[in-house]
């Protein structure tokens, strides 16, 4: 049976039946892992020992007739900035190569486990999780599933392409400007990133990228990842920021067909330029939802200069005040090149360079939904262009810039959900994604419409699935 081309769902209903046992299903994925990652280095470290003895102490829960959690045995991967217990954490750092095996999990870990899943893998990020492509100096990079000499997407991006492969059923992530979405168009999975606060954090410390990150499941479809969710949200006292409880069952009431968001496109937020290839992509994305009965209307212009600078200074600001302190250490040189000018950068800013910096963030959300008022969603390619060859830069209609992940930071500088659905594969071989930003706390309203993009178009898998 081929596990991999399962849901969650199905493969809990087959545990369940008795159909197949826990240990069957970790070791199936811990063989495809074995198969199936030399290609793309997305899985970073192994348990086994640990996997299987999870695997097979709730075999024997089941096989008793006792009460098991609705994941059980269900196994799933850490994204490399999450602590989980017998793991090592190394954030894609040289400053951690050394890590020892944690103690104890992060929250999102914790939540998933106390659902029953069991932690079998850690997944690769960049450094601190600090790019839009994953690859580090400890593990390297992590190769697009779809076509291997292009980069995965990040930070996400280990995640991403071991459940578009395969070789998880679903993983954690993060999104702090895109970090769940960019893998996740890059790699052809349909991927939802919450408000702020849905899914809180635990310990004594922020979350990185100060408000802008949050944390959450992803899998291949979003019939799964909106379930799954249902694990991992709800209040926590340390995060002040945390919501309570939401109110509806997302997976229920994505088969609401009645409800149709009103909905506003815009095919370069109104300061940038979308590769033709991708932009075709999300014209026939369009079609289909004016085909399917949802008001669609173009959004008027946006921005008038790119929101994503406001987003980088205070990032910068993030960066300087985690290692500042290392700068003119032997440590400071194990930080990549890229962190370190980010470093460097954010302590020429002053106190007050920072907090305009996050006014301004808090005037940019004010302004998009402003405009937006009498709508539900804002539809946008996911990307600005293609995902990058290895080693090169992003390219739009074939100039290189940085620029091709430009559209994502507005929904983290505004809280707000937004996901991405695969609509095809471009001409180039790579996935084609629509990015759908929703209000704040409306994640029903985006998970809808990703519901309705995802049967119109079907679920895409590369060619090794």
């Amino acid at each position: 049976m081929e596990l991999h081309k399962l849901s969650v769902r199905q493969l809990c209903q087959l545990l369940e039946e008795k159909t197949i046992s826990s240990l069957e299903v970790v070791s199936y994925f811990l063989s495809r892992i074995d198969s199936l990652n030399p290609k793309i280095n997305a899985i970073v470290a192994r348990n086994d020992e640990q996997s299987i003895d999870a695997a097979k102490k709730v075999d024997v829960i089941r096989s008793q007739g006792g009460y098991l959690k609705p994941l059980a045995g269900i196994p799933f991967g850490v994204k490399d900035l999450e602590d989980a217990i017998g793991f090592p954490t190394t954030y894609g750092s040289l400053l951690h190569k050394d890590a020892k095996l944690a103690k104890s999990d992060s929250l999102i870990v914790d939540r998933l486990k106390a659902a029953g899943a069991i932690a079998i893998a850690k997944t690769n990020t960049p450094e601190y999780g600090s790019s839009a492509e994953t690859d580090n100096r400890i593990f390297g990079t992590t190769k697009n599933p779809y076509d291997l000499t292009r980069s995965s997407g990040g930070s996400s991006g280990g995640s991403a392409a071991a459940v578009a492969l395969g070789l998880l059923p679903f993983a954690s992530a993060s999104d702090g400007g895109g970090s769940i979405r960019i893998p996740g168009a890059s790699c052809g999975i349909n991927v939802l990133k919450t408000s702020t606060g849905r899914v809180p954090i635990s310990g004594d410390q922020p979350p990185n990228w100060w408000d802008f990150s949050t944390n959450g499941p992803i899998a291949r479809s979003i019939l799964d990842g909106a379930w799954l969710y249902d694990f991992v949200v709800g209040p926590h006292i340390d995060d002040p920021r945390s919501l309570p409880e939401k109110s509806h069952d997302w997976a229920i009431e994505l088969h609401d067909r009645a409800r149709r968001p009103r909905i506003a496109f815009s095919a370069d937020m109104g300061y940038w330029k979308t590769d033709n290839e991708l932009l075709a992509g999300f014209n026939q994305a369009l079609k289909a939802l004016e085909g399917g009965g949802f008001e669609v209307r173009e959004a008027p212009n946006l921005f008038e200069t790119p929101p994503i600078l406001t987003w980088l200074a205070i990032v910068q600001g993030y960066f300087s005040a985690r290692f500042g302190d290392l700068v003119d250490t032997p440590e400071f040189s194990l930080l990549n090149q890229d962190v370190a000018n980010m470093v460097i950068e954010g302590l020429k800013m002053s106190a007050s360079d920072l907090v305009k910096a996050q006014t301004m963030a808090w005037k940019i959300s004010h302004d998009l939904f402003s405009k937006l008022a009498d709508i539900d969603l804002l539809i946008t390619p996911a990307l600005a262009g293609l995902p990058p060859k290895i080693g090169e830069k992003g390219k739009i209609n074939g100039e290189e810039t940085l620029d091709w992940v430009s559209y994502c930071a507005i929904a983290n500088m505004a809280k707000t959900p937004a996901g991405t659905v695969c609509v095809g594969i471009g001409t180039s071989g790579v996935p084609i994604g629509i990015q759908i930003i929703g209000k704040r706390f409306c994640e029903v309203e985006v998970l809808r419409v990703m519901r309705f993009l995802e049967e119109h178009f079907g679920q895409f898998a590369p060619a090794d699935f």
